[in-house]
């Protein structure tokens, strides 16, 4: 596992990158099929200049796991919790993704069990 930090607008201090490091690694268990080695993770911070109140932060985190792409944004008036918005967004789609592999797996088993019926 690999994880790339960029800070474009914002000082990344070591507690914002261990906080964004154990955000990022809960994600690592939604990533069961694939090698430990080619999961990357590139999480990008920012904070929007010309605002001042409000959800100021912004967070990217884009996970690479084998062929697959998932991103999601997160924003918020810290920057934990635009981490944590990020992360919760990117824990939903991964669960999505692997919720529609194991239904088509699902269906695809059923048929053939169907079709081994008829030759009986």
């Amino acid at each position: 596992m690999h994880i790339d930090f960029k800070a474009l607008t914002i000082d990344l201090t070591p507690e914002i990158r261990s906080y964004a490091t154990s955000k990022v690694e809960m994600l690592t268990k939604l990533l069961q099929n694939v090698d430990e080695e080619n999961i990357q993770f590139e999480v990008a911070l920012e904070r929007n200049q010309s605002q001042k109140t409000g959800e100021v932060f912004r967070a990217d985190i884009t996970v690479h796991a084998g062929g697959e792409k998932t991103h999601a944004v997160g924003h918020g008036e810290t920057v934990e919790a635009a981490i944590d918005e990020a992360k919760d967004e990117l824990t939903r789609r991964l669960r999505r993704g692997k919720g529609k592999r194991l239904a088509a797996l699902r269906e695809g088993g059923a048929r053939i069990k169907k079709m081994m019926r008829f030759w009986e």
